[in-house]
């Protein structure tokens, strides 16, 4: 089995209008798939179930099209919402609740990039709300937003969180990358785990390099590969689950089933 962690979609603009942000690259304009598409893609590559991950670049806060699109086959995609904690975390809370309860998210996404709210006394309502609701914590933060991460992380040693594409490391050198220091810190948080997108393994000359440096300290069991398309478009979609398969490629078996499907079966139970 495979299970694609991290997966965009964008729907049609005249039901779902872009409200794009700011955030990131022009890529749901340039190469957007709906879910239906991408169901037909998942079936070329053998890619038996996703996580829908709202695109904060292409709606911002606007969830509709990811709790739709997960709700055509909810066997096979889950959802993953953003609600707008640092505007108001008691706000979000209350929005977060509906959404799970009226409209059936499986997850929050955290998006912290450029900025250490996440670790933020004042936001620990929106960790609680998450935990009261059974719902999976997504962080997406850079590299310097590690140390707040850390905070929330201690203050919440029994949350599961999954940390989008390993919060971006640094791995110029290669292995065994010593500027990913900050992330490799982290890993005595034993309920964090890792997103190994193919943002990070495709600009590596051998992507198995970096998930063996990760498996060796934070275990193969919290790993998990996630494509992140059609954001990353430079290949079509089976070439990508290839190389999520070339990166697991010297863990035992029993590890690589963990890195594409195990660890994310854990953490979003279908």
């Amino acid at each position: 089995m495979v299970v694609d962690t991290h997966v965009h979609v964008v729907g049609d603009e005249s039901r779902y209008p872009l409200n794009p942000p700011g955030v990131g690259s022009n890529w749901f304009r340039e190469a957007p798939v709906d879910v239906e598409q991408f169901s037909r893609v998942m079936d070329e590559a053998g890619v038996d179930r996703a996580v829908l991950v709202q695109a904060m670049g292409a709606y911002g806060f606007d969830n509709d099209y990811v709790l739709d699109a997960a709700a055509t086959d909810p066997g096979r995609f889950k959802s993953v919402v953003i609600v707008d904690v640092a505007g108001d975390p008691d706000a979000a809370a209350k929005t977060l609740r509906a959404l799970a309860a009226d409209r059936g998210a499986d997850g929050v996404r955290l998006f912290a990039l450029g900025d250490d709210w996440i670790g933020a006394p004042e936001t620990a309502v929106i960790w609680r709300t998450a935990a009261d609701l059974g719902l999976l914590v997504v962080a997406t933060l850079l590299a310097p937003q590690l140390p707040s991460l850390a905070k929330a992380l201690g203050r919440f040693p029994d949350m599961p969180v999954a940390l989008d594409h390993c919060g971006f490391p640094d791995l110029t050198g290669g292995p065994p990358f010593p500027g990913a220091d900050p992330l490799l810190a982290l890993a005595d948080h034993a309920n964090l785990h890792l997103k190994v997108s193919c943002h990070l393994l495709e600009t590596l000359d051998d992507p198995a390099d970096l998930v063996d440096r990760l498996a060796a300290v934070f275990g193969a069991e919290r790993l998990m590969w996630g494509s992140d398309f059609p954001q990353t478009h430079d290949r079509p979609y089976p070439e990508l689950v290839d190389l999520g398969r070339r990166a697991c490629a010297r863990l035992s078996p029993v590890d690589q089933s963990a890195f594409l499907a195990g660890t994310a079966l854990t953490l979003t139970p279908w």
